[in-house]
Parts: structure tokens; C-alpha cells; sequence
């Protein structure tokens, strides 16, 4: 219970400090659209016939311009006390991170003999639990990419909406940037579509979508790859090919973010019931232990524990081998059926 309430309180935290920074940019981009527009008044001004004329010359813009640059102090007022916020956010969310992980150990001390009795609760909890993890990655990419970029569409929407008649080429050249913009949103969607359910396995094949995986990073020209299938190739569930991919996928990211490795290899292997994959690189490495108690920055990827969970699961096991300058082995087995693909 006090852990639910804890986690609860997190998740309070956390969306507070989100509004806060989509408030936070949202006042930022009209900083911006309205710097640009008191630019385009003032262009519009004609000072040297206000030089020599006792008359007030488009004073209408004029007054527009006191407005704007008023509103202007205005934001920037507003989005400083966010920062602060948004800062003292962080520093509360942190802290109680740190009591959360504490309260979890507790708890986990204390029904120790309680989870032995009840390994299926306890699975379908785990089940929850994960799913919970995997809808909040996609609430942030969705947050992090697609929203964003709508959110800084719309404003440039506005903006072409009031300097249209004023400036037409500027107007026509930020409809020509917002549809490539629009593209590339598509491409956002298309891209977390791809991540909840990648179709080419359903297609080719574990094996293959690894291979194109890794044909990526070797476009990349940073690090050599190797890859190597041994054994007869076996037929796999839906749900044991999309959380292998995943997993994989998941060692990819972090050696090419992490690792600065110069060669990178992967084999995979089937026998006695079992599909084994091992994945080695050359690289930095660290120190395993430590990392499976870190959080990672902004809960972005899975992390070594969460990739445990995921195997768990299924009924295998997965061992992360790593030490600071011995590069990094994570070696997967999962029980599968014996059915030899046609």
C-alpha cells in the first residue's frame, strides 16, 4: 500500500512537471512568433518620413508594437518562474524516486516467503507491471516527438495567419516548411507504430529483422558487425520473436549511445528446446551491478532490469557480463517448441 501510494505520487509529480513544460514551450514558441512579428511592424514603418513630419505615421503599429514588447515581458517573466518550477520538480521527483526504491526493497524483503506460495499472482502482477512501463514509453515518445512538433505546427499556423496579407513570400515560404514538417510527423507515427509492432517479423523472420538491424549500424561506418546463425532455424511465437526483437533492438541502442565500440557481434543459436542469443561488443563496457539499480535519464529505453522482467516472463534468463574497459556480453536462452521451419 505505501509503495502504491508512493508510485502514485510520482505519477502526480510527473505529469505536473509534463504541463509544465509543454506550458513552458508553448510560451517559448510565442516568445518567438511575436519577436518575429514586431519585426515584420517595424520593417513596416517608414522612420524617415516620421524624421521629418510633425504627423504620426502608422501609429496604429506603433501602438501594436508597445503591446507586443509589454506581452513579451510578460512571458519572459512567466517562463522563468516555470523554470524554477519545473526545477524544484525535478529535485522532489528525484527524492522520491529514492524513497520508492527503498519502499520496494522493504516490501520485497518482507514477502519474501509470501511470493514463493504465489508465483502466478505474482507473475500476472509482473504482466501489469510491464505493460504499465511499456504504455508510459509510449506516452513519452508520443509526447517527445509527435505532440511537439503539432504543438510548434499550430503556432507557425498563426503566425502565417497574421503576417499572410502583410508579407505573403514569408507566408508562402513557412507553408512550404510546415508540409515538410507535417511529413516528418508522419514519419514520427510511422516510426512508434513500427516500435509497438514491427510488421517485417510477422514477414521474415527474428533472423532476418536482426540482420537488417544490423545492417543499419554497419551503414552507421562507426563499428564492424557480425552476425551468425547456428543450428536449424526453429519457428517461434508472436510473442517470443517480438520480445527477443525488442530486447535486441534495446542492446543495439545502448551500445551505439553508450558503448563506443569498434566491432559488434551477435549469434544466434537453437538447440535442447532453446533459442540463445549472444551479443558481444569491444566497447567502454561498465560496472553491470550498478547499472541495474540506475534509472535511466527521462525512463527513456528499457533498462537492464526492465529487459530481466521481460525475460522472466517468457521463463528464460538473460546475463549482462560488463566490466569499465572490458567491453560488455549479454547472453539470452528462452524455452521454445521444437519446430523446425519448412
Amino acid at each position: 500500500m505505501v509503495v502504491e501510494y508512493l508510485e502514485k505520487l510520482y505519477q502526480d509529480l510527473y505529469e505536473k512537471k509534463l504541463n509544465l513544460e509543454r506550458d513552458n514551450q508553448r510560451k517559448e514558441v510565442q516568445l518567438k512568433n511575436n519577436l518575429t512579428f514586431i519585426k515584420t511592424l517595424e520593417e513596416s514603418l517608414d522612420e524617415n518620413y516620421e524624421s521629418f513630419s510633425p504627423r504620426k505615421v502608422d501609429e496604429k503599429n506603433h501602438m501594436k508594437i508597445e503591446s507586443l514588447l509589454r506581452e513579451q515581458r510578460e512571458i519572459e517573466e512567466s517562463i522563468r518562474k516555470i523554470k524554477v518550477q519545473i526545477i524544484d520538480l525535478n529535485v522532489q521527483i528525484s527524492e522520491l524516486d529514492n524513497v520508492i526504491k527503498i519502499a520496494r526493497n522493504n516490501e520485497k524483503l518482507v514477502l519474501t516467503d509470501y511470493i514463493k506460495k504465489n508465483d502466478d499472482k505474482i507473475i500476472k502482477q509482473n504482466i501489469l507491471e510491464v505493460q504499465e512501463i511499456e504504455r508510459q514509453r509510449i506516452a513519452r515518445d508520443m509526447h517527445d516527438s509527435v505532440v511537439q512538433s503539432l504543438t510548434s505546427l499550430v503556432h507557425r499556423m498563426e503566425l502565417c495567419t497574421k503576417i499572410g496579407e502583410m508579407d505573403p513570400v514569408r507566408s508562402k515560404l513557412e507553408l512550404r516548411e510546415m508540409t515538410k514538417n507535417v511529413r516528418d510527423i508522419i514519419q514520427e507515427i510511422r516510426e512508434v507504430i513500427y516500435d509497438l509492432r514491427p510488421m517485417s517479423l510477422e514477414d521474415i523472420g527474428l533472423e532476418e529483422a536482426v540482420e537488417r538491424e544490423l545492417i543499419k549500424i554497419r551503414n552507421y561506418g562507426i563499428m564492424k558487425v557480425s552476425y551468425e546463425i547456428q543450428e536449424n532455424s526453429l519457428n517461434l511465437s508472436s510473442a517470443i520473436t517480438l520480445t527477443i526483437f525488442r530486447i535486441i533492438r534495446e542492446v543495439f541502442n545502448n551500445v551505439l549511445k553508450h558503448a563506443q565500440a569498434e566491432h559488434l557481434s551477435v549469434i544466434i543459436k537453437y538447440e535442447e528446446g532453446y533459442v540463445f542469443i549472444d551479443i558481444e561488443d569491444d566497447g567502454v563496457g561498465f560496472s553491470a551491478d550498478e547499472e541495474l539499480h540506475i534509472v535511466n535519464e527521462e525512463n527513456s529505453g528499457f533498462g537492464i532490469s526492465m529487459m530481466q522482467e521481460r525475460i522472466y516472463l517468457l521463463g528464460g534468463k538473460i546475463n549482462i557480463d560488463s566490466k569499465p574497459g572490458e567491453g560488455t556480453k549479454v547472453k539470452i536462452s528462452v524455452p521454445i517448441d521444437k519446430e523446425v521451419k519448412q
